[in-house]
């Protein structure tokens, strides 16, 4: 079978756009020291905890953890994915962790005894880094799309699909699911809507398995909830608060949600999923160079 052929582009530093803080790369690293100076856990942080989770649970499943290798794209200085699947005793015996990030790393003192297989890359984009001939079984990129611009973020696609092994390959990435009447947050360069990043992942060659909400706003769902529902969702008001409540509900609504966890596969069968409307508008993208780069792809 001929394969299909997909568009590459050119270094981002021919999109000269940058978001509100002046940066067309922004490199902000959540912190857990950032979260708890607040007194308690945002929403942001519960839910990002609980995509490392999902993750972990889906690396235990046949004891995968144990062969897989597995790419941690954007995995920060504190590279929590890692140090949650070592806590959690698994250790990959024929498999490996590799992490690469824009920000410096160093490999944190808890893995100093060389009993699990973690390289870090740091001060490297991904999209410019040479892994050879390595696939990998489970790629992770969580909240780094929004951080550089279209184009930027479609190379990335390209190339997670390019790193994905064959032929059970799956990655997981999580980005803000954008709504023009809410705008973006200054330090994202370019937040996309749910059918925005669904035309980007289709024209990158990847197939969409499954899509979870990760936080949403109770005004953008409650109104959706089935009796059944809305029965449990009093119950648990009269004990959880609307910031853990908004990672509760938030898989059940996907298309609501603030933040969309995405499971995606190499689409081997070519079978593009095309909006009525291309999604070229403001409407889709926080960015300003959005309906010129989709429609040079379209």
């Amino acid at each position: 079978m001929r394969r299909k052929q997909y568009r590459s582009f050119p270094s981002s530093r021919r999109y000269a756009v940058s978001n509100a803080r002046g940066k067309a790369i922004d490199n902000t690293h959540l912190s857990i020291d950032t979260a708890e100076e607040r007194g308690f856990l945002h929403r942001d942080y519960i839910a990002h905890c609980l995509r490392w989770s999902h993750v972990v649970r889906y690396l235990m499943r046949g004891q995968l953890y144990k062969t897989a290798d597995v790419l941690d794209i954007g995995c920060g200085r504190e590279v929590p994915l890692a140090k949650t699947m070592y806590s959690s005793r698994m250790v990959p015996t024929q498999g490996s962790y590799t992490g690469i990030d824009v920000n410096q790393l160093r490999v944190p003192e808890m893995f100093s005894t060389g009993k699990f297989p973690i390289e870090l890359i740091g001060g490297r984009d991904v999209c410019e880094y040479d892994f050879g001939r390595s696939t990998f079984r489970v790629i992770t990129c969580f909240e780094v799309l929004e951080h550089v611009e279209p184009e930027h973020a479609y190379r990335m696609l390209g190339k997670i699909r390019d790193l994905m092994e064959d032929p059970d390959g799956v990655a997981f990435l999580s980005t803000p699911n954008y709504d023009p009447g809410m705008g973006a947050a200054a330090n994202h360069v370019n937040e996309m809507s749910w059918i925005g990043l669904k035309f980007l992942l289709d024209k990158a060659g990847l197939k969409v398995l499954k899509m979870y909400g990760t936080f949403a706003s109770q005004k953008d769902y409650k109104h959706l909830l089935t009796l059944e529902q809305k029965k449990l969702f009093d119950q648990l008001s009269e004990y959880y608060d609307s910031n853990y409540l908004a990672t509760v509900f938030a898989p059940l609504f996907p298309e609501e949600s603030r933040n969309i966890l995405w499971v995606v596969t190499k689409n081997r069968n070519h079978e593009i999923w095309d909006p009525v409307a291309l999604p070229d508008g403001a409407e889709h993208s926080s960015s300003e160079k959005w309906g010129d780069f989709i429609r040079s792809i379209k």
